[in-house]
């Protein structure tokens, strides 16, 4: 039985995030996600023409699974799961190497609106949702640069941003 397409894209979109998120923007190539999600030489290619394509469709894959993930789950266990993960380091490369930044444009500014758009439900004030957004991203940041903290720190420093947002000091 044939791979579906939609299943092959999206098989595509995982070996994407695992190669920006292990080897970085500059390893991202249609040649390297076909070898790391095991498809033949040309598929990637042939669903993603463009580095461009190839760009979005990973950080329409993050923001997909970082959305499913934080849907009704406590934000100390999402950001565990998350903290360290090839996912967030590929999400973080995505939206600071200026290139990728550059080739994704209105698809990242998108993407990231849905989370401030999620945040600011959350907070009751967009100025406010963006600005736990950013605070949360700081601190996975944190922990991709300087390693992992304990779960007791991540609900401390999580418990900080809760009061700072809720003050707005």
């Amino acid at each position: 039985m044939q791979e579906r397409d939609a299943d092959r894209k999206g098989r595509l979109a995982d070996a994407a995030i695992d190669v920006l998120g292990n080897d970085g923007v500059r390893a991202l190539t249609h040649r390297a996600v076909d070898a790391r999600a095991g498809l033949p030489q040309g598929t990637c290619s042939y669903h993603f023409p463009t580095r461009n394509a190839l760009l979005t469709a990973a950080l329409e894959r993050i923001a997909e699974l970082d959305l499913a993930e934080s849907e009704g789950h406590d934000l100390a266990a999402v950001l565990e799961r998350w903290a360290g993960s090839p996912r967030a380091r590929a999400r973080f490369m995505l939206m600071l190497d200026p290139q990728a930044r550059r080739e994704l444009g209105e698809a990242a500014a998108r993407l990231a609106d849905g989370f401030v758009e999620r945040a600011e439900r959350l907070t009751g004030s967009r100025a406010r949702g963006r600005f736990m957004i950013g605070l949360i991203d700081g601190l996975l940041l944190d922990e991709l640069i300087r390693g992992t903290v304990t779960a007791e720190e991540r609900r401390e420093r999580l418990a900080a941003i809760g009061r700072i947002v809720a003050t707005g000091e």
